[in-house]
C-alpha cells in the first residue's frame, strides 16, 4: 500500500492535524478556553512534526506549554523561522 512507511506517517500526521483543527472551532465556538489551550498546542505539536509554518495562538497560550517545557532550541529555532521536527 505504501511504499515509503515515511509518507504513512505524514498522512496520519496530517489527518490528526485535521481533525484537532475541527476540535478547536468547535470548541472556540462555546467559549471553552481550557480546552481551547490544549487543542492549540496538539496543532502547534502537529505542525512542528510536518514542518509547516506554526500557527500563533499567543492570545490563548500564555507562558509555558506542554510541548515546550524545557526546550530553548524549539522556541529559538521557531522564532528564526525553522522548526524542530521530531516524529
Amino acid at each position: 500500500m505504501y511504499r515509503n512507511p515515511q509518507d504513512y506517517i505524514e498522512r496520519r500526521i496530517y489527518s490528526s492535524l485535521k481533525r484537532v483543527w475541527i476540535g478547536f472551532k468547535i470548541e472556540k465556538n462555546d467559549s471553552v478556553h481550557d480546552k481551547l489551550k490544549y487543542y492549540a498546542e496538539d496543532i502547534q505539536k502537529f505542525e512542528r512534526q510536518l514542518r509547516l509554518p506554526i500557527s500563533d495562538f499567543s492570545d490563548i497560550l500564555k507562558g509555558n506549554t506542554r510541548n515546550d517545557i524545557g526546550s530553548q532550541t524549539t522556541k529559538q529555532k521557531e522564532y528564526s523561522g525553522t522548526a524542530n521536527n521530531e516524529l
